[in-house]
């Protein structure tokens, strides 16, 4: 009867193993689009986003369409916009593709998302860095 037992749990592990294992690994969101970016389409990276103390921004397409006076491509994956508020003031925003590091905080962000940063003189602290929410 032991013999039976053993024979089956071994037979019931080897079924488990048998199974495809799934993919743990993350989901990388897709790229920043280039072409897009520069020519005023910011769909490749409007969306909601989330920083290290939970605080949440909303980056809306057509709202920053509406209020951007300026695109530069800061480097290969890193751009920073100007844009106008409704008061007639500004501010900038940031973007840094996946793969690419915040300069000054090089391996404290998350790379594999695509990251943002929103105001007038760069990020004073980690903090400041918000992440693309999938």
């Amino acid at each position: 009867m032991k013999k039976i037992g053993i024979s089956l749990l071994a037979l019931m592990l080897l079924i488990g193993c048998a199974k495809k294992a799934e993919n743990l690994e993350n989901k990388i969101e897709p790229e920043l689009d280039h072409e897009e970016i520069m020519a005023g389409d910011f769909s490749s990276f409007a969306g909601v986003y989330v920083n290290s103390e939970g605080m949440i921004i909303v980056l809306d397409e057509d709202d920053i369409e509406r209020k951007l006076m300026e695109v530069m491509d800061i480097d290969d994956g890193h751009y920073y916009l100007n844009v106008k508020t409704d008061d007639g003031f500004g501010y900038g925003i940031e973007v840094y593709g996946i793969g690419v590091e915040v300069p000054e905080y090089e391996g404290l962000t998350d790379i594999t998302k695509i990251r943002v940063y929103r105001g007038q003189a760069g990020p004073m602290s980690v903090e400041e860095i918000f992440n693309k929410q999938g």
